[in-house]
Formats: structure tokens, sequence, C-alpha cells
């Protein structure tokens, strides 16, 4: 983590809050920048057994971003979106949702 936040804060106009830095159940893999619909965005990769989970960190104006945790399942993946410190995040796997929660918490998205 301590390479790939300063990295991430280097290329955005924002500094992402990624509090988990991943450990043996959740490897933290990457990072990134990419868009996400019309912004840019912090892109972190954590692993979970064979799994890839995506955790996306954006500025929320504007997008309608749930103020309180929302779980969904779309298109065979489950997706946990929820808000702090004025930042939009959003966790995508194709793991089971219990196992999202769980590094959900560990990001600070109960």
């Amino acid at each position: 983590m301590h390479q790939v936040r300063p990295w991430l804060t280097s290329r955005l106009d924002f500094a992402p809050a990624i509090p988990f830095a991943g450990d043996a159940d959740f490897p933290l893999r990457g990072g990134a920048i990419d868009y996400f619909l019309d912004r840019r965005a912090a892109i972190a990769v954590y692993g979970r057994r064979l799994h890839t989970v995506t955790l996306i960190v954006l500025r929320p104006d504007g997008l309608g971003w749930p103020e309180r945790p929302l779980v969904i399942r779309a298109r065979g993946f489950n997706v946990r979106l929820w808000q702090a410190a004025g930042l939009g995040y959003a966790l995508v796997s194709d793991v089971d949702a219990a196992e999202l929660t769980r590094l959900a918490d560990r990001l600070g998205g109960a």
C-alpha cells in the first residue's frame, strides 16, 4: 500500500483513501487509474482465492451514490456501494456477497 497509494494520489485530483493494505485472505495485487462513467477513479485490485475483487474509489458528486451501504447483484457479479469521507466506493466481484462484505468491513464500508 505504501507504493500504491502515493502512485494513485499523484495521478488524481483527490487523495483516494484505501485503508486496507491486504492480508492473507485478501491480498492486494495492484492498483490503476481508469475511468468510471464520466470521471477518473482509483482502482485497487485484491485477490480472494482464484477470484479478483476490484475496488473503485471516486468522487461521487452528481452520481446519486447511496449514503448507506448498498449490495446488489448484476450480471453475475456482487456489487457493494458506499460513501465515506466524501468519496464513493464500489467493490465488484464474482465472490459471494458474504465474502464481499468481509472485505468491505476491512475497508470501512460496513
